[in-house]
């Protein structure tokens, strides 16, 4: 049986605003379930037993209540105050009741699955290794750099029977980080889900971070506990350092594996028609059906990030002429959560929210998109195209077939089926918006009804 440790902590910003918001994770909306939810949907089935979810004290309803609306029982860990992910895996690691050899899974809430099978096929491949004493790492391959959890290099080819081991694992504090833009096929990003026994954790911890290991326990062991609810000694846990698990363990742990694995990080595929997989025949088809100009402009549309010392006029045309969607809002999304100064052309205020028009090209323009809490962004049948990426906040998009949430640092594209892109948060939704130029012209906003 594996142990899962769901860790749902909140940022500084989280805890001092928690009277307003929620972390991301853990929102949500009617008939849209939280990544949280979604998470704990994932390791409910009988091979995992009983979830422990470390969160901030602050969110401790959120979390029971979330919980119980998925009828899952399991135990509640209560930090004083922002997250300490290092600190609080060994918390958790103490409050099991396991005997040495079991199997522990550490999944960060904010992690999010198309399909359980994902998960579970990745375990499939990375039980033995684990069982052998590794730290098993799941990773994926993606277009885009996922800062959050670090980036590993694979000792050889990725084995697709079985874990491969990793010849180094860089967090996003060391100097080398940045080799993600050469990244081969041998090199992946961590999900932030990792397979392990409990004593091969135990021993990593007292060998690596004996100084957040002791109050990190004391905290356990002189925590109050009532109906299933740990909470962890303020005390104590305030001498434990502010370290990630990432920097913590895996850094310097000598037998790390990693499985590969298919996680929803990007969200652009479910969107767009790519050329890399549709037929030459079903792609010209396609072509042929659409505004004209439009969908050519969307297919040239590479997949690989560009150097991040390039600016938005070397982004802006590519071997063919034609703008690079992914790039630009890519770069200009960067700039926006970095807080970088920007020269805007064009601010309106919108009934909606906010329009604010960053970068005007030949073939694009590029928009800063703020949507407040519980309103829609106006689309008109001129849309596709379009780029979005997520800068802050969720968004639920409306298409011709479904429903689905998208996320921070999470991207889609339209061949004209999105209907709707709500808000349905309790922060403001900031898009950058990468529209063809000739979308952009054609285009006429109209109000949206409010999300009720």
């Amino acid at each position: 049986m594996i142990y899962p440790i769901v860790l749902a902590g909140a940022t500084d910003a989280d805890v001092t605003n928690g009277a307003d918001m929620v972390p991301m994770h853990f929102e949500d909306a009617a008939g849209v379930q939280s990544r949280f939810q979604t998470l704990l949907s994932a390791v409910a089935t009988a091979e995992f037993h009983a979830p422990t979810v470390l969160t901030c004290g602050a969110f401790a309803e959120v979390a029971a209540t979330q919980m119980e609306a998925m009828k899952v029982a399991g135990q509640l860990l209560l930090e004083p105050g922002a997250t300490k992910t290092a600190a609080g895996t060994i918390a958790a690691l103490h409050s099991l009741k396991a005997a040495a050899d079991s199997l522990v899974l550490i999944l960060p809430a904010d992690q999010d699955f198309d399909d359980a099978d994902q998960l579970q096929d990745a375990l499939a491949q990375g039980m033995q290794s684990a069982q052998n004493g590794d730290i098993v790492m799941l990773g994926v391959q993606t277009d885009r750099a996922c800062r959050s959890h670090g980036y590993i290099e694979c000792a050889r080819s990725l084995n697709a029977e079985g874990a491969t081991p990793v010849s180094s694992f860089l967090d996003q504090r060391n100097p080398a980080f940045d080799g993600w833009r050469d990244q081969p096929a041998a090199k992946l990003w961590s999900t932030g889900i990792y397979l392990a026994r409990l004593d091969t954790l135990m021993a990593a911890y007292k060998k690596y971070a004996a100084r957040i290991l002791m109050p990190a326990k004391a905290a356990a062991t002189r925590g109050m506990k009532v109906d299933g609810i740990l909470a962890l000694d303020a005390d104590s846990y305030r001498r434990a350092r502010s370290s990630t698990f990432e920097s913590a363990i895996l850094c310097h742990a000598a037998r790390l594996s990693v499985v590969e694995m298919d996680a929803g990080w990007d969200e652009m595929s479910a969107w767009q028609v790519e050329p890399e997989v549709a037929s030459d025949a079903e792609w010209e088809a396609w072509l042929a059906g659409s505004v004209s100009g439009e969908a050519t402009w969307c297919k040239t549309m590479p997949h690989s990030r560009k150097d991040g010392a390039q600016g938005p006029a070397e982004l802006t045309q590519t071997a063919t002429g034609v703008s690079d969607a992914a790039s630009l809002a890519s770069w200009y999304a960067d700039q926006l959560s970095e807080g970088a100064s920007r020269n805007s052309s064009e601010i309106e205020t919108e009934s909606w929210g906010r329009s604010e028009t960053l970068d005007t090209g030949a073939h694009h323009i590029v928009k800063h998109l703020t949507v407040l809490p519980g309103q829609s962004l106006p689309l008109s049948v001129a849309t596709l195209g379009t780029y979005w990426r997520v800068v802050e906040g969720s968004a639920m998009v409306t298409s011709d077939e479904r429903v689905r949430m998208v996320w921070r640092d999470q991207s889609l594209t339209s061949g004209g089926e999105i209907q709707r892109i709500d808000n349905i948060g309790i922060r403001p939704l900031r898009l950058v918006e990468v529209a063809p130029a000739r979308s952009a012209k054609m285009s006429k906003r109209k109000f949206v009804q409010v999300v009720a």
